[in-house]
């Protein structure tokens, strides 16, 4: 099977997010439990809300951590589910997942890795304000 053009799109734009968006969200999103300065006593304007934008912005991040990994673990196909758990979490290479699920690697390249991340793509999207359906222009389906 095929890739159409929107479908290669939204299989890299998945393979991307997971590569450098998700991991910049897992980092933020650890400062979420830090506390915060305490600025008391400072007389400075420009610290208002800065702080609380900062702890605002890890919360969020450590949201969409738990969304994403949410999302994979109610994939109901188990070999999607653990495709992207493999390959994104795990960082395991295509080789490597064929043997865990035993399929070849051009099952686990044409199909499996295609579908998982397509149903990813329209999962992340119903329940974030992220939408990796996009096309070269950028516009969401």
């Amino acid at each position: 099977m095929t890739f159409t053009k929107q479908e290669k799109q939204t299989y890299d734009n998945v393979r991307k997010f997971f590569k450098t968006d998700f991991e910049r969200y897992c980092q933020l999103a650890e400062l979420a439990d830090l506390k915060s300065v305490n600025y008391d006593g400072i007389a400075n304007r420009n610290n208002t809300n800065h702080q609380e934008n900062k702890v605002i912005t890890a919360v969020y991040c450590k949201n969409i951590v738990e969304t994403v990994k949410n999302i994979v673990e109610r994939m109901r196909d188990d070999r999607y589910k653990k495709f992207i758990q493999y390959r994104f979490f795990e960082h395991l290479s295509i080789w490597q997942i064929s043997q865990k699920l035993q399929y070849s690697e051009t099952t686990i390249k044409t199909t499996i890795a295609r579908n998982a991340c397509l149903l990813f793509a329209d999962m992340l999207a119903m329940v974030t304000d992220i939408d990796l359906r996009k096309d070269d222009d950028n516009e969401s389906h």
